[in-house]
This record gives structure tokens, sequence and C-alpha cells, in this order.
């Protein structure tokens, strides 16, 4: 009787002590307070860091074939980062009767077709020309630019390629945020 009497309270003894629980050492951290951050409205890009005044002149061509009129829009950008430069070659073509039907309903004629090709390059002042030199030099030729300036002013007034077409002032691309 004395062992089932020992063997009790050592289980007993085994059961209390083994039941306690250590306290961690590990620190519990409050829950995040939510606090709305004030709104606050973002700076134009021009205001933080002046924005290098980027050169866009265009040519446009039109030509007339049948009933159709065939419109090209040649853009040469340079001045943006760097030696950088991009000529833009747009191209479509649309019915001009058919165009004016359209307008006189107060509606949009939409160009079916428009093709836009970018030509990427690099360009180069050498006394007074414009040298556009396009990254693909194999697929596209190096194109050379007279820099006719306004008088009395050292601004360019308009640009003059090798076949004598008018590169005028304006057109710059701009971009766009969807929203």
């Amino acid at each position: 009787m004395k062992k089932i009497l020992l063997l009790t309270l050592i289980v007993l003894t085994n059961s209390l002590v083994s039941g306690q629980q250590k306290k961690s050492k590990r620190k519990t951290f409050p829950p995040p307070i939510k606090r709305e951050a004030p709104v606050v409205m973002a700076e134009p890009i021009a205001e933080i860091v002046p924005l290098q005044p980027k050169n866009c002149f265009v040519f446009n061509f039109e030509e007339k074939k049948d009933s159709l009129l065939y419109v090209s829009k040649s853009l040469l950008e340079y001045g943006w980062a760097g030696d950088n430069a991009r000529m833009v070659i747009t191209s479509y073509n649309y019915d001009p009767v058919k165009k004016k039907e359209v307008e006189k309903d107060g509606k949009m004629l939409l160009f079916h077709e428009e093709k836009m090709q970018f030509i990427n390059g690099s360009y180069k002042f050498e006394q007074d020309l414009l040298i556009f030199t396009p990254e693909k030099t194999d697929r596209f030729e190096k194109r050379t630019f007279r820099l006719i300036y306004k008088t009395k002013t050292k601004k360019v007034d308009y640009l003059q390629d090798e076949k004598n077409n008018k590169y005028v002032s304006g057109g710059c691309q701009e971009a766009m945020v969807s929203r």
C-alpha cells in the first residue's frame, strides 16, 4: 500500500509541475494605429527638374491620287536627352468628299488605316547643318538638314532637308496619361 501511495504522490507532483507555463521573453507589440495620411498634391515635373526644351520640326506632304488624298507627316524631334533624336513618319489616306459630307452632319471621319514609323537615332551639328543618324543604318539612311535662322537672332526658324522640303517648327508629341 505504501508503494501505491508513493506512486500516486509522484504522479500527482509530476503532473502539477509539468502543467506550469513559463513566461515568454518575447515582446508583444500593440496593433498598428490606422491613421489616414494627408493627401499631398504632386508638383509638376517642370517645377522639380527644369526640363530641357526639345525642338520639333514637322513637314506635311499631301498627294491626290484618284479620289483619295494621301497624307504623310514627318516629324523630327531632337534635344530632349543628350544627343538622342527621333523621326516619326505618319501616313494615312482618306476620301475628301466623304469627309466633307460627314463633317456637314457634325460627325467625325475616322481614318481606317494610319501608319506610324518611329526612327530613333542621334544628331549632331556641323556648321549650319543638323545631321540625323538613325540607330539602324542598314534600314534607314542618314539625313542632313540645313538650319535656317530668324533674322537678327540665333533661333532656328525652320529646317530644310536634302530635297528642299521645309520642316516648320511645332508638332511636338505630348505624353499621354490615361485615367
